[in-house]
C-alpha cells in the first residue's frame, strides 16, 4: 500500500491564516441540525434541563460553539437569550464565588473578574440573566454547558440554587448539558448518591449526538468545501477552488470523493468493531484537510484521492483508535436508542 506522511505538509505559499491551516472552521452537518431541533423542542416545552451526549470527537463542541446561536436565531426569527459555558475539569470551581465568576464571564459581563463577594456576584449574575431574558422578549433564558461531564456535585448544587433564585424573579432557566457518552448514566448515579433533585430538575430528557451516517450525509458535508466555504472573506472562492485552482479547473470536487472516503473509514474500523456505523467529524475533517493540502502542495488529485491513498490518509488520522473507543461504549449508545 502506498503511504503518505502521517500529517499533511502545508505548502509554503499557502497563507498561514488560511482556515485549513489553522483548522479554525466548522462545516454544517446533519447531526448538528438534529441537535438544534432537539434543543429547540425542549425550549418550546420550557424544559428545566436535558442532556445531549455522544462519543468524543464527533463534533458536539463545534456544533455548540459555531452553529447553535445562529441556527436557534434563524428558527425563532431573532435573538435567543443563550449563554454557552465551556466547562473543563481543570477549571472545576472550588468555591461558589468562582462558579459565579465563570458564569459571568460566559455571559460577557464586563465586571466578571472584579473583586466582589459571593452575594454581590450572585446578584450581578441574576441581573445579567434577567436582562438577557427580557431582551429575548420572554421570561426564559438558556444555559448550555459544554463538557458537562466534568461538572462536580457541588457545582450542580450551586446551579440548583441559582435556578431557584431566578424562579423568584419569574425567569425560567433552561439548562442543556452537552457531554461525553459516559454521562448517559449520570442521572441514575446522582439519584443513588442523594442528588435526585439535580437529576429531576436538569436531566429528565436525553438525546444522543450521532456521527455522520452513510454516503449521502458524507457527500453533503464534503460539498461544503466546494460551495459552503469562502477564503479570503468576500472573495467568493470556496476552499477547494482557492486552494487547488488547477484541480478545480479540471473538474475536481471534494464531494465526488465521498465514496472513497467512506470506504476508507469502513476499511479502517478496528477488528471486532461493535459500534454503530457512524463516523466522527474529526476523521472526516482531518482527512479532507489532508487531501486538499496535498493537492495544494502539487500532488495530482487523482493520486491523492485513490482508494489506497484515502485509506492511508484515514489511518494517519487516528481513526482506528477513535473508533475503538466508540466500540467500547457501544452498549451505552445502543441503550440510548431504545425508546424505553
Amino acid at each position: 500500500m502506498d503511504t503518505y506522511p502521517p500529517a499533511p505538509l502545508v505548502p509554503r505559499d499557502l497563507p498561514r491564516d488560511h482556515p485549513l491551516v489553522t483548522m479554525d472552521y466548522s462545516l454544517f452537518t446533519p447531526p448538528i441540525q438534529h441537535m438544534v431541533e432537539s434543543l429547540a423542542g425542549w425550549i418550546d416545552d420550557r424544559f428545566n434541563g436535558a442532556v445531549i451526549y455522544g462519543p468524543s470527537r464527533f463534533g458536539k463542541s463545534s456544533a455548540v460553539n459555531h452553529w447553535l446561536q445562529s441556527l436557534l436565531a434563524d428558527r425563532y426569527g431573532g435573538y435567543v437569550p443563550l449563554v454557552i459555558w465551556s466547562h473543563t475539569a481543570e477549571s472545576a470551581n472550588q468555591s461558589v464565588g468562582t462558579f459565579y465568576m465563570h458564569l459571568l464571564e460566559a455571559s460577557r459581563h464586563p465586571l466578571a473578574r472584579a473583586a466582589r463577594g459571593v452575594p454581590a456576584r450572585l446578584e450581578m449574575l441574576v441581573q445579567r440573566w434577567t436582562q438577557l431574558a427580557a431582551q429575548g422578549g420572554g421570561r426564559f433564558m438558556v444555559l448550555v454547558i459544554d463538557e458537562a461531564q466534568s461538572m462536580t456535585d457541588r457545582e450542580w448544587q450551586w446551579l440548583v440554587q441559582l435556578h431557584s433564585r431566578l424562579e423568584q424573579e419569574h425567569v425560567r432557566l433552561c439548562v442543556f448539558c452537552v457531554a461525553s457518552v459516559q454521562f448517559f448514566d449520570e442521572p441514575i448515579g446522582m439519584a443513588l448518591s442523594g442528588g435526585a433533585h439535580v437529576a429531576a430538575r436538569f436531566m429528565l430528557a436525553t438525546e444522543r449526538f450521532r456521527g455522520v451516517c452513510g454516503l449521502d450525509e458524507l457527500a453533503f458535508i464534503m460539498s461544503g468545501y466546494d460551495h459552503a466555504t469562502e477564503w479570503p472573506p468576500g472573495s467568493g472562492q470556496s476552499f477547494t477552488a482557492g486552494i487547488a485552482p488547477r484541480a478545480w479547473a479540471e473538474g475536481f470536487r471534494m464531494e465526488a470523493h465521498a465514496p472513497a472516503l467512506l470506504q476508507a473509514m469502513l476499511d479502517e474500523l478496528p477488528s471486532r468493531y461493535q459500534g454503530p456505523h457512524e463516523f466522527p467529524m474529526q476523521t472526516i475533517a482531518m482527512s479532507c484537510r489532508h487531501v486538499l493540502l496535498r493537492i495544494a502542495g502539487g500532488a495530482d488529485w487523482r493520486d491523492v484521492t485513490g482508494a489506497q491513498s484515502m485509506r492511508s490518509i484515514v489511518a494517519g488520522c487516528g481513526h482506528k483508535t477513535l473508533m475503538a473507543l466508540v466500540s467500547a461504549v457501544a452498549p451505552r449508545l445502543n441503550k440510548g436508542r431504545d425508546p424505553g
